[in-house]
């Protein structure tokens, strides 16, 4: 994901030139969507459908620099329903539906949820936040 929210965006340029004091969020969650997110809607699927974002931790950042990978691997479901998931958004809170989309982007490869029950799993490593 090389998307940086708008809100992103403001804080690494306040946090970097000392425009104004930036504050770490005190958590991330990662969400998925359909369709694919921009920099001002995350296009979250909805909790009726089975879902909630889980919460996700990174490591630092490695070589090439500008670019941290998930810690922890991520599992989504059961599934109520089915559908197709296109993108992915960090957040600042694991609450759907709240908080401040900061990351965002489409994935590789859209994932279909074929049957009611299926997971989806983000594994460890998997999802890659650049910054070019």
């Amino acid at each position: 994901m090389a998307n940086i929210s708008i809100y992103g965006q403001q804080a690494m340029l306040n946090w970097i030139l000392g425009g104004a004091a930036v504050v770490s969020p005190a958590m991330r969650a990662v969400g998925l969507s359909s369709p694919a997110p921009n920099s001002t809607a995350g296009s979250e699927i909805g909790t009726a459908s089975g879902y909630t974002r889980q919460t996700i931790t990174f490591g630092t950042c490695v070589t090439p620099a500008g670019s941290v990978s998930n810690l922890n691997a991520c599992t989504f479901g059961p599934f109520l329903s089915t559908g197709v998931i296109s993108g992915a958004q960090v957040w600042d809170t694991a609450a759907v539906g709240a908080g401040t989309m900061i990351w965002y982007g489409s994935l590789a490869t859209a994932r279909t949820i074929a049957a009611v029950g299926d997971f989806i799993v983000l594994n460890a490593g998997a999802l890659v936040i650049t910054l070019f």
